[in-house]
């Protein structure tokens, strides 16, 4: 392997760890913060407690989530073309389209309920896409990022043994 790639697949490699990372500490922001919000007002439940989304908990939660993910989508798919089989080139391109779609779906704005003159054009907010339809994201994000993760760990290259040269 030319020394070039084999640096971009160590750090595609570890990017993808951080990637994940970052989504798992968002995901633990997400249920610290609804646990909370369940300890404080006694019967609700935590889907409750999801909802209630205070600032600044939602807003960490929401972009170390969603920006964890896409860093792992696409750094894992990066490390599986460089490190992978042709075997995992291919089914790594199935949850790439996932993550994808996901991203196409939260670019659209959303759509007016009633004509404003004094209102501003609606936006693309992938981050209030992803807080408003949880199960979309999981569907179309998470599970995606699960799925390349796992073929982008299994993907690294084996590390040098004896009498293979010089050590890089």
């Amino acid at each position: 392997m030319v020394p070039v790639v084999k640096q971009a697949l160590r750090s595609a490699w570890w990017g993808t760890i951080a990637g994940v990372g970052a989504l798992v500490i968002g995901l633990a922001v997400f249920f610290v913060y609804a646990l909370s919000e369940v300890l404080a007002h006694p019967g609700l439940s935590l889907e409750d407690g999801y909802w209630i989304g205070r600032l600044p908990w939602t807003g960490i939660g929401e972009g170390l989530t969603v920006i964890g993910a896409t860093v792992a989508v696409v750094l894992g798919t990066l490390t599986v073309w460089l490190g992978g089989n042709r075997w995992k080139r291919a089914l790594v391109l199935v949850p790439l389209a996932m993550a994808g779609f996901f991203w196409f779906a939260a670019m659209l704005p959303f759509p007016n309920g009633a004509p404003c003159t004094d209102c501003a054009a609606p936006v693309a907010d992938p981050f209030a896409y992803a807080y408003s339809l949880p199960v979309s994201t999981v569907i179309l994000l998470l599970l995606p990022t699960v799925m390349i993760a796992v073929l982008a760990f299994t993907s690294r290259p084996a590390r040098a043994r004896v009498g293979d040269g010089p050590a890089a």
